[in-house]
């Protein structure tokens, strides 16, 4: 069974990022890699490009925010006039252990929510527009009696063609298909500056996350930029993985003879990855076994060194 596994995020600032989820959201460290040359083909950029890839980890089993900051080519910043009902994967919903205190933390670094908090279920809800990545992130309160988090609920894409995602996420990829309104009412919209917007669409369920598939009328979405990269700033991809590496080849196959085909797909025996780049699926196919989740960024790293320092005579003294 596919489940999502990752949000790829593409930021202006790699450290204000690392700072930001781990301050504000308590995600942890889960270590970074650089990668160049013929290897990026993966992902449909250029041969000849450089990143660094960092992996962040909350209270989710499977489950990693990647983080990338590019050299070359430049990120470009995404449109001045971008709006989250603009296409492509837009907005996350995230549970969040503290809510007082992660709003505190924003407050000290000048992060506003775009309106005022809302009450849903008993519990609060509030959106800002994350600095550095440019995506929207509805922040939750945690039910008290069951306290967790940083716990992804969601993840949104705005679509130009409902019927044709629905075909890929119900038919192609297999997903189970719920209504839009189990998860957010149109009022809801108001929460990242949509008030008034006339949307439809549906819920394709994939583990533990939902993927939020909206099709906006009023405003209409607008297409990405003609020139658009992957190493442009933004929601780059989600991933949908699984442990062993038969569903993801059985997953690329239907992909491929729905006309997606990916760029390059690299194999290594269980481990299977594979992106697709086309506009408004944006989605990276990998296989992980669980012997690997340290490699790979899904398990916290022994000592998170966020924030820590250590003073010159802390180490003399250790001598």
């Amino acid at each position: 069974m596919l489940q999502c596994v990752q949000i790829g995020l593409v930021t202006s600032d790699l450290p204000g990022s690392l700072q930001l989820y781990a301050e504000a959201f308590g995600y942890r460290n889960a270590g970074a890699q650089c990668s160049w040359g013929s290897v990026n083909a993966i992902q449909g950029v250029a041969a000849d490009s450089r990143h660094v890839t960092w992996w962040m980890v909350g209270d989710q089993a499977f489950f990693q925010m990647e983080i990338f900051s590019y050299s070359g080519p430049t990120e470009r910043p995404l449109p001045a006039d971008w709006r989250p009902c603009d296409h492509g994967w837009t907005r996350f919903g995230l549970v969040i252990a503290d809510f007082d205190g992660c709003l505190k933390v924003l407050h000290r670094r000048g992060i506003k929510p775009i309106a005022p908090a809302v009450l849903k279920q008993g519990l609060r809800r509030v959106a800002i527009r994350d600095p550095y990545v440019g995506a929207i992130i509805e922040i939750i309160e945690c039910d008290p009696r069951y306290p967790r988090g940083p716990v992804v609920t969601y993840v949104t894409s705005s679509v130009s063609d409902l019927e044709s995602a629905r075909r890929f996420y119900a038919d192609t990829l297999q997903l189970e298909i719920g209504p839009l309104e189990n998860l957010h009412s149109a009022a809801d919209e108001a929460l990242w500056g949509l008030s008034q917007a006339e949307r439809v669409g549906f819920l394709a369920k994939s583990g533990d996350i939902v993927l939020e598939i909206v099709q906006y009328h009023n405003p209409p979405g607008r297409p990405k930029p003609e020139d658009h990269d992957s190493s442009d700033q933004g929601i780059m991809n989600i991933a949908l993985g699984a442990r062993h590496g038969d569903v993801i080849v059985d997953a690329l196959r239907s992909v491929a003879e729905a006309g997606l085909v990916p760029p390059k797909t690299f194999v290594n025996g269980d481990s299977v990855c594979g992106y697709i780049t086309a506009r408004e699926r944006e989605i990276e196919f990998a296989s992980f076994p669980e012997n690997m989740d340290a490699v790979v960024g899904f398990a916290p790293m022994p000592i998170n060194f966020f924030g820590t320092y250590v003073k010159a005579d802390d180490l003399s003294s250790s001598t």
